[in-house]
């Protein structure tokens, strides 16, 4: 009996030595275990933010901190005539809203300038024409040429933007690779300032605020250009642009590109332009800019608008071709909101 109770003591003493071993092992376990789990959180794992832009894409972190207030959209239906087609664009920007040469008298008023196509990428949209030795400005000749739709002081606020309010600005875009540039300007998208005085302690609106540009560089061939204005000077002086993205031509022409535009209207604002290729998402252009000067008024009744078209200086006439241009927009969203 004792040698089998000594046994029996003996193999107790292991059991319980196993035993202490075996949650010493599991502690380890645990404690390791909850350090692999700590790091991941931190490091690896994603969570999805909602998509506050609609198309199903997810925003940036910009993008995603915009709280919409309003929502005005103008897309293209297929319309067969140019009637019908300016309805629809005076019925979302306001009557009055196209500066397009067939409205002005003394103008080439013989061609419908806004057409609606369809094509298989982008469906409905809006094709500009340009002719060189036709179109005129708002019926005067002088050096330049203008095609444009816009919002202005007959529009509607929620497209209009005044001091301190933040608006982003949607669209899609076509550009042919043959189209003819000079070393001047040939503008696609502008912000401009409506200031009623000649006042220039904050600019005028002589200058836009921003625009989206196209040039022929001597050296490097064609440019996509975005360039940033802070307006004249307080002596009247006309002051320099300042360059905020210069692009490959090739790398949006032929193709629809995507434009978003985030714009927060004050002394020290904000803007952000990014530019995306549709046919395999490639990021063309990508700005962002804080702290920008992208206020001109000085009254309350003073804003900033956008235009979209074809405006171009005839300067260098001989540069740009006899044949007609065509620039191709769809589907122009305007939005305001707060960050």
């Amino acid at each position: 009996m004792y040698t089998n109770n000594k046994k029996e003591n003996a193999l107790q003493e292991t059991l319980k030595v196993l035993f202490y071993f075996f949650l010493i092992a599991l502690v380890i376990t645990a404690v390791s275990a909850c350090g692999s789990s700590s790091k991941s959180d931190t490091t690896s794992q994603s969570v999805a933010v909602p998509d506050s832009q609609g198309g199903g894409e997810t925003p940036t972190e910009e993008q995603a901190e915009f709280t919409l207030e309003s929502e005005v959209m103008l897309s293209a239906t297929g319309a067969a005539s140019a009637s019908e087609t300016y309805a629809l664009i005076e019925n979302v920007f306001g009557e009055g809203s196209i500066e397009a040469p067939d409205l002005s008298a003394g103008d080439h008023t013989s061609t419908p300038h806004i057409l609606e196509e369809t094509d298989s990428v982008i469906g409905p949209h809006f094709v500009f024409l340009a002719h060189r030795d036709d179109d005129f400005n708002k019926g005067v000749q002088s050096d330049r040429q203008r095609n444009e739709i816009k919002t202005y002081d007959k529009s509607d606020d929620e497209v209009l933007g005044f001091e301190g309010e933040t608006m982003q600005f949607e669209w899609y875009f076509h550009v042919a690779s043959d189209m003819s540039l000079t070393s001047k300007f040939s503008h696609f998208f502008q912000l401009k300032a409506r200031n009623d005085t000649e006042d220039n302690s904050n600019g005028n609106d002589d200058q836009p605020v921003i625009t989206l540009s196209a040039v022929e560089k001597d050296s490097s061939g064609k440019e996509l250009q975005v360039r940033h204005s802070v307006g004249f000077n307080s002596d009247g002086s006309r002051t320099s642009d300042v360059y905020l993205v210069r692009a490959n031509w090739s790398d949006i022409a032929d193709e629809w590109v995507k434009v978003f535009v985030q714009a927060t209207f004050a002394e020290e604002g904000n803007f952000i332009m990014q530019i995306t290729r549709v046919r395999d998402d490639a990021t063309i252009v990508d700005i962002n800019e804080i702290d920008i000067d992208m206020w001109r008024g000085v009254s309350d009744e003073d804003f900033i608008r956008p235009k979209w078209g074809i405006y171009r200086s005839t300067a260098e006439i001989d540069k740009l071709r006899l044949q007609e241009e065509r620039v191709k927009f769809a589907d122009f969203v305007i939005r305001k909101g707060t960050l």
